[in-house]
C-alpha cells in the first residue's frame, strides 16, 4: 500500500479556499494551480491511501465545501463547519465527511484530528496518529502546510515508521513559497535530509553492534554498485564467524572503492565510516584482535570481548614463537596459559606475574561461551556483577593484551 501523509493547516488568507491559488512546478516540470497543495500533491503521487492531519482550528469546513458537490451530505457539512468556526471539530466530525473526500479524491481518504503539540504529551499523540494510520507499505510525507512545529514532527514520524515499524519511505515533499519566482513555486523533495538522519542511524547502530551490514543500502543508494557494497556484508559475515583474516581481507576490497569521493549523504559520512575500519591497518593479526575486543569491551558485548581478547593472546603467543596463527594446529597444541604467562611483550613488560588476570579471562570466556560456571568461585562473583565484569576484562585487556601501536 503506498500512504501520502499530509498537514492542514488554518489557511485564512481567502474565505472561499483557505490558502491562495498558488502555481506549483513538480520535479518532471508539470505544473498544477491550487489552493490545496496537498491535494495537487495526492495527484502527482497517486497514493493508494491519504491520511490528513490537522488541529481543530484547521480549515476543515473549506476543504470539504471545495470537494463536494452541491447538496452533498449537506448536512454533515453543515456540522463540520459550524464546529469549525467554534474551534470546537472532533474526531466524529470528520469521519461523517470522509467517504464525501474519498469520493472526490479518487482514493481512501482519513481525515485524523491531532492535537496542536503544545507539550510532549500532545507530540507523542501526533507520533501515535500517525504510527496507526500508515499500517504498511510505502509512505510519503507532506511537510508543507500545519503549524511550523509540524514539520519537525513530521520529519521524527519519518524516523519512527522506518526504524520502528520497518516501513519504506519514499519521499519528503514541501511547497516552497517563499521561493516563488514568476509565479512559480517550486515543489522540493527533502529526500537528502533523511539520507542523512540514516546513516547517523547507521552509525549509531554499528557503534552499538559492529555490524557492518548497516551501511550497505545507503551506500547503494548514493549509487556504488551492489557487489562492491558486498564487501562490507561479507566482512560483517566472516567477524561474527571470528574469521579475522577473511573479514579484514573483504574491509580491504571495499576501502579500495572507498577511497574515491562518496556522492549524496555517503559522502558526508567517508571519513566515520573509514575511521571505522581502520583496524585492519593494524600491524598484526594479534593487535587487530586485540583492537576489536576492546571495541566490544567498549559496546558492553562481553562476549565477543572475551572471545576476541582471547583469540589475541593466542595469536601472540604463535607469532612469538614464529608459527603461523591462522594454522589451527598451531593453536590448539601451544598450552596457552604457560606460554602467556613467560610471555615478554617487549618494553620491560612481563607477563610472569599475571597469572591471575590470564585466568580470570580465560575462565571468563570458557564460561560466556558455554553457558557454564568458571571453576573458580571468585570468577563465579565477577560475572554476578556487571561492574566487576567489565573492570576485571579491562584490567586483563590492558595487562595482557598488545598495544595498538
Amino acid at each position: 500500500m503506498k500512504t501520502f501523509v499530509t498537514f492542514l493547516g488554518r489557511g485564512r488568507e481567502n474565505k472561499a479556499t483557505g490558502y491562495r491559488k498558488t502555481t506549483y512546478e513538480f520535479p518532471d516540470k508539470s505544473t498544477k494551480t491550487t489552493a490545496f497543495f496537498g491535494l495537487a500533491l495526492a495527484e502527482y503521487i497517486n497514493p493508494d491511501r491519504i491520511v490528513i492531519l490537522g488541529t481543530s482550528s484547521s480549515q476543515w469546513g473549506v476543504l470539504v465545501e471545495n470537494l463536494a458537490a452541491e447538496g452533498e451530505e449537506e448536512e454533515a457539512r453543515l456540522e463540520l463547519i459550524d464546529a469549525e468556526t467554534r474551534e470546537e471539530v472532533e474526531q466524529k466530525h470528520l469521519d461523517r465527511v470522509a467517504s464525501l473526500m474519498c469520493r472526490a479524491v479518487g482514493c481512501e481518504v482519513v481525515p485524523r484530528l491531532i492535537p496542536f503539540g503544545r507539550n510532549e504529551d500532545e507530540q507523542y499523540k501526533i507520533l501515535d496518529v500517525i504510527a496507526n494510520n500508515v499500517p504498511e507499505g510505502t509512505v510519503n510525507f507532506d511537510l508543507t502546510h500545519g503549524f511550523r512545529h509540524f514539520g519537525m514532527i513530521g520529519f521524527l514520524s519519518v524516523f519512527m515508521l522506518s526504524r520502528v515499524r520497518g516501513l519504506e519511505v519514499k519521499n519528503l515533499w514541501y511547497g516552497a513559497l517563499d521561493m516563488t519566482q514568476e509565479d512559480i513555486t517550486p515543489v522540493l523533495q527533502l529526500d537528502g535530509l533523511d539520507r542523512v538522519r540514516q546513516w547517523l542511524d547507521a552509525l549509531n547502530r554499528f557503534d552499538a553492534t559492529g555490524d557492518y551490514r548497516v551501511f550497505g543500502s545507503l551506500l547503494t543508494k548514493d549509487g556504488m554498485e551492489v557487489d562492491k557494497a558486498k564487501h562490507l556484508e561479507n566482512a560483517a559475515f566472516h567477524e561474527r564467524t571470528f574469521n579475522l583474516s577473511q573479514a579484514a581481507d573483504e574491509i580491504r576490497k571495499f576501502r579500495r572503492v572507498l577511497e574515491p569521493n562518496l556522492v549524496g549523504a555517503s559522502g558526508l559520512f567517508h571519513q566515520r565510516l573509514a575511521d571505522r575500519l581502520a583496524w585492519v591497518d593494524l600491524n598484526g593479526l594479534s593487535r587487530q584482535q586485540a583492537e576489536l575486543a576492546r571495541q566490544y569491551l567498549k559496546r558492553r558485548d562481553y562476549v565477543r570481548a572475551a572471545l576476541f581478547a582471547w583469540e589475541a593472546i593466542v595469536t601472540l603467543v604463535c607469532e612469538a614463537k614464529g608459527h603461523d596463527p591462522i594454522n589451527r594446529d598451531n593453536r590448539r597444541d601451544l598450552e596457552i596459559l604457560v606460554e602467556v604467562q613467560q610471555l615478554s611483550l617487549g618494553a620491560g613488560q612481563e607477563l610472569g606475574d599475571n597469572r591471575e588476570a590470564c585466568e580470570n579471562l580465560n575462565q571468563i570466556r570458557n564460561a560466556l561461551a558455554h553457558g557454564t560456571l568458571p571453576n573458580a568461585k571468585r570468577v563465579q562473583k565477577i560475572l554476578m556483577n556487571e561492574q566487576k565484569l567489565h573492570k576485571t576484562l579491562q584490567k586483563a585487556f590492558d595487562t595482557l593484551l598488545p598495544n595498538q601501536d
